[in-house]
This record gives C-alpha cells, sequence and structure tokens, in this order.
C-alpha cells in the first residue's frame, strides 16, 4: 500500500511540473518585440493641503518612471515601480525589449534572465498613419 502511494505521489508530482511547463511555454509564444521611445521619471502627486509641512502625511520613498513602449502601431505607457533608485538598462529609448500585453498590465522580458518585469499600463495611444505605415 505504501508503494502505491509513493507512486501515486510522484506521478501526480510529474504531472504538475509537466503542466506548469506548458504554461511557460505559452507565455513565451506570446512576446512581441517592441521598441522603448521614452522614459520619465513620474512624480507622486503631493499630499500637501497648504497647511503646515509638519501636518502632511510621510510620502513614500518609492521610485517610479513611466515608460512608453512601442508595440506595432500602438505606444502602451506602462509604470515601472521599484522600492530603490534603480531602472534597468533595458529601459532605455530606442532600446528593443521583448513585451508581452494582457488587458491593463504589459511584462517586459529582463535578456540573460528568466525574470519579467511587471507594469501596469497607466495609458496607451495609437500611432496616426502618417507616422505608422499599415503595414509594419
Amino acid at each position: 500500500m505504501k508503494k502505491f502511494w509513493i507512486t501515486l505521489g510522484l506521478l501526480l508530482t510529474a504531472l504538475l511540473v509537466s503542466l506548469q511547463a506548458d504554461t511557460g511555454k505559452e507565455h513565451k509564444d506570446q512576446y512581441q518585440t517592441a521598441t522603448v521611445v521614452t522614459v520619465e521619471k513620474h512624480q507622486a502627486e503631493s499630499n500637501d493641503a497648504g497647511g503646515s509641512p509638519t501636518d502632511a502625511p510621510l510620502m513614500a520613498d518609492d521610485y517610479s518612471y513611466d515608460i512608453g513602449i512601442r508595440v506595432n502601431c500602438n505606444v502602451y505607457v506602462g509604470r515601472y515601480e521599484s522600492p530603490t533608485d534603480y531602472l534597468p538598462s533595458i529601459f532605455s529609448p530606442n532600446h528593443s525589449v521583448d513585451v508581452r500585453l494582457s488587458k491593463h498590465v504589459m511584462y517586459v522580458s529582463l535578456p540573460n534572465s528568466d525574470r519579467e518585469v511587471k507594469m501596469g499600463i497607466v495609458h496607451q495611444t495609437h500611432l496616426k498613419e502618417a507616422v505608422c505605415p499599415a503595414n509594419s
């Protein structure tokens, strides 16, 4: 009976690992090549209501950047947030990146790594035909 449970456990583990590997392949297929077009430091809105500075709530030391990424004829602006003042070098204008888009989030694959950066999409713009020909 003990051998049965061990065998069953090993088979279920192998099945879960196989399913996880298939899911990863799906995400890799969804990546598109894109280009970073803008990088701007995001300024958090001030909590100052015009009163004494000692009455204002403390501001968090979060660092965020608005990264404009062009995918075909659309520019998506994603917000990159970090607890430290660090911006990966992949986020520089005219740099090619691999992007996976979902409804309100974009994932940027980091080169030479299995990691990806998750950014909320804060704005989207469709480029005009003069800037973006229909065949691109």
